[in-house]
């Protein structure tokens, strides 16, 4: 039998004041409720993603020592903004009930720490464009609904990031890292799009050398958006006989290429990931496969981020498209597992105070 795990506002207050994060109320993780079942039907008309989580957050265990740590979903809901007061949330591990404390993210978290991973190769100037216009109006509404936010902008083509001298490009440095609203914004407005030796770009080289160089706050949400129109290179996608590129690497410049599974077992469970993905040569919204190697859109689904489609010719605008209320719109689960060794099937159903259903899985899970 489960043992219930104490939650103390008591210690969030002593060894978690100094540090700015908000503390909750003291909450028990209750026993696996007895009788309930997988539900035979469910409605599907509500979008909602889930995904491992083990950032730390502000409930920590009372008594680490004797009792494992809980483990954490991240269950964001875009198009709700209201709460889940009088609705109704189950979670099955393996097909058996969970009994669980489900609290918003917004409350556990002392803000978000948001890096843009921007394609500045020729074909994105259009995409660019949408970045430069709407980045500022984008982070004002996190800062507007309380959020304490903090972003970065990593420009990247061939290299993570770019070079502004090779790819001709004007702006003042490789990058900015994690800054206020406004460093940011007067940041990506001088970016431009140009360049490019190939189609593929360093993509998960942008991910890594972002996940590896930001100045990350102890508490945050970490967030990634990548908007790009191309497939990533990948460790083994030119033959061993081919110098690629074919020109030398400026100094200091950053071209490791990595495996799709690197990127995986850096950022899951750590960082969502979004695209705002360019179609027309690489991306199309009928796509269902994602397992090509150099398809970032399965890191995606894998971190339960946004894949938002953008016709090349658009301008995104980032203040509309749903990363926002994707930010503020997430809850985090708390949750006891009966093995912390083996794989697990994981699915929740949610219904909203007005009825409204939706529900998820995830599978082969491994904690």
């Amino acid at each position: 039998m489960k043992r219930l795990l104490k939650l103390s506002i008591l210690f969030v207050v002593i060894v978690l004041a100094s540090c700015g994060i908000i503390p909750v109320l003291q909450q028990d993780i209750p026993l696996d409720p007895i009788g309930v079942r997988v539900p035979n039907t469910w409605g599907n008309d509500l979008d909602i993603f889930f995904t491992i989580d083990k950032l730390p957050s502000s409930i920590p265990i009372f008594d680490p020592i004797s009792s494992p740590m809980p483990l954490k979903l991240k269950l964001s809901i875009p198009d709700y903004l209201g709460t889940l007061d009088n609705g109704k949330v189950m979670v099955f591990e393996d097909g058996k009930p969970q009994g669980f404390v489900i609290v918003k993210e917004t409350e556990v978290r002392i803000g978000a720490d948001i890096v843009f991973l921007v394609d500045t190769t020729g074909s994105m100037s259009d995409e660019i464009s949408g970045v430069k216009s709407s980045i500022q109006k984008f982070l004002q509404s996190l800062s507007d609904a309380g959020y304490d936010i903090e972003a970065a902008v990593i420009p990247f083509g061939d290299y993570a990031p770019g070079n502004p001298d090779y790819e001709g490009a004007s702006y003042s440095a490789p990058f900015i890292n994690l800054s206020d609203s406004e460093i940011a914004s007067n940041y990506a407005n001088e970016l431009v799009a140009y360049g490019g030796q190939d189609l593929p770009e360093n993509i998960y080289g942008a991910i890594m050398f972002a996940w590896n160089n930001m100045n990350w706050r102890a508490g945050t949400e970490r967030v990634i958006i990548l908007l790009t129109d191309a497939f990533s290179h990948y460790t083994g996608d030119q033959p061993p006989d081919v110098t690629w590129p074919n020109f030398i690497i400026p100094e200091n410049e950053f071209f490791d290429p990595y495996t799709k599974q690197d990127v995986f077992e850096a950022i899951y469970g750590y960082a969502t990931l979004h695209i705002i993905a360019s179609t027309g040569t690489f991306y199309y919204e009928s796509d269902t496969d994602f397992s090509h190697p150099g398809d970032p859109r399965e890191l995606v689904n894998a971190t339960g981020g946004l894949i938002i489609y953008q016709e090349g010719t658009e301008e995104p605008d980032l203040s509309e498209i749903g990363i926002a209320e994707y930010i503020l719109s997430s809850w985090l689960i708390f949750f006891e597992t009966d093995s912390y060794k083996n794989s697990h099937d994981l699915s929740v159903f949610v219904e909203l105070p007005n009825g409204t259903q939706g529900k998820e899985q995830l599978s082969g899970v491994i904690y």
